[in-house]
């Protein structure tokens, strides 16, 4: 998953400016299995707790 920074550079706000709330919200996926915050790899969803994995096709 992309950093708060990262996404705030890419959304064109420059050094001096503060990020309003809704533009630091950021998307956690959380495991189906046991609720811990998963990571993306490539198109996949990956829980580091149980080792769930979850493709960007599944619904």
């Amino acid at each position: 998953m992309k950093r708060p920074e990262a996404e705030a550079r890419q959304a064109g706000m420059g050094a001096g400016r503060n990020p309003t709330a809704e533009e630091r919200k950021v998307l956690v996926e959380r495991c189906e299995a046991c609720g811990t915050e998963m990571y993306g790899l490539h198109c996949k969803l990956v829980c580091p707790n149980c080792g769930y994995k979850r493709d960007c096709s599944d619904p």
